[in-house]
């Protein structure tokens, strides 16, 4: 569910990470482009909103509407992560809101130790100050655990549910399938390559460092937003400084202690392994699609608990399996994702 070195190469990076070839006056004048890009589509959709405890940030599709889309992204992504779907939901009479999370796009991680409940608070506020009474809300991976914490706190708001690989299986339970091997070599993949890894989390002068470092395949229409992941802090520029070391996954050490003795970690961190889906959807009363990927190279395979869920409330739950993706369905076969999704909110 969550694979943080796997996640960082296979979506961030695009594909492929490349150092850009160019000179630096080539770059320059397309980084000017793609920063005025951003910036364009950011004065139309950028909100923020100063809540009791933090300062949110979130993107927002459409009109105002009694119909609302809520996505909550996974571990290292941002609110553009919902980009490529939200006007298909926009033309289907939705306002659409993709959010940032703690430490990740433009939401900087807090100075208190907040958690996932902490973060449904927030969540909420934004739907009051949007004056929204309830909403779908759907979530990936890290994000579909934070939408069933949303669920245990405000039942009442939760208009559906839309967990893509995250949200509906017990994290410690993801593990229990793997052999000694199995677990041994997903915590040798856990943290990223040292030239990754310093690409990520490193601090730099300006922006345009990150721009420069990290070249996504050449004429990538999406590379402006990248400028949603950049964050500033005493005059340099950061993209994901402290991210991991704040979920307590930056290797395999903390992973280990997370799974094992969640009561060493932060509040924050441990909140993955406090949300237990089996108590929370037992008495489910709004429809759900699971989006199951079950691909090659999955190592997760939750198509039983799934299934089990599925069985407790057959009239709601809906529990679809696509082997395009080990992972990251709406990255991998986003077409499939967005039928997948359509059909079912066609179902409200």
């Amino acid at each position: 569910m969550i694979r943080v070195c796997h996640f960082i190469i296979g979506y961030l990076l695009c594909i492929s990470i490349v150092y850009a070839q160019e000179s630096d006056s080539f770059l320059h004048k397309k980084y000017i482009r793609d920063r005025n890009t951003f910036e364009t589509f950011e004065n139309g959709h950028r909100r923020f909103v100063q809540t009791a405890n933090h300062r949110i940030a979130y993107l927002k599709w459409g009109q105002q509407t009694d119909k609302v889309f809520i996505w909550l992204p996974g571990s290292l992504l941002s609110a553009y992560d919902f980009y490529p779907f939200a006007e298909n939901l926009v033309k289907a009479g939705y306002c659409v809101l993709s959010i940032d999370h703690y430490g990740h796009g433009l939401t900087k991680i807090p100075e208190q130790d907040l958690d996932f409940w902490d973060f449904a608070d927030d969540l909420a506020a934004v739907m009051d100050d949007l004056h929204i009474k309830n909403a779908v809300i759907g979530g990936f991976s890290r994000g579909g655990y934070i939408a069933t914490a949303f669920h245990d706190r405000y039942p009442d708001r939760v208009r559906a549910l839309v967990l893509e690989d995250g949200g509906s299986v017990p994290f410690k339970s993801l593990f229990k399938r793997m052999n000694i091997a199995q677990k041994e070599a997903f915590f040798r993949s856990v943290e990223p390559p040292a030239e990754v890894k310093k690409l990520l989390f490193d601090v730099y002068k300006s922006d345009f460092e990150i721009y420069r470092n990290i070249a996504q395949l050449d004429g990538s229409a999406q590379q402006w937003q990248i400028f949603g992941f950049i964050k500033h802090q005493d005059g340099n520029s950061l993209l994901y400084k402290g991210l991991n070391a704040y979920m307590h996954m930056q290797d395999s050490v903390q992973y280990v202690q997370l799974l094992e003795r969640p009561f060493e970690v932060s509040g924050y961190a441990s909140s993955i392994m406090r949300v237990d889906p089996i108590k929370s959807y037992r008495s489910l009363r709004v429809p759900m699609l699971i989006i199951d990927a079950v691909g090659k190279g999955d190592a997760f395979d939750t198509r039983a608990e799934n299934q089990q869920l599925k069985s407790m409330h057959p009239e709601l739950v809906q529990h679809r399996l696509f082997d395009c993706a080990d992972h990251n369905v709406h990255f991998a076969c986003p077409g499939d994702f967005l039928k997948a999704l359509q059909a079912f909110l066609a179902t409200l």
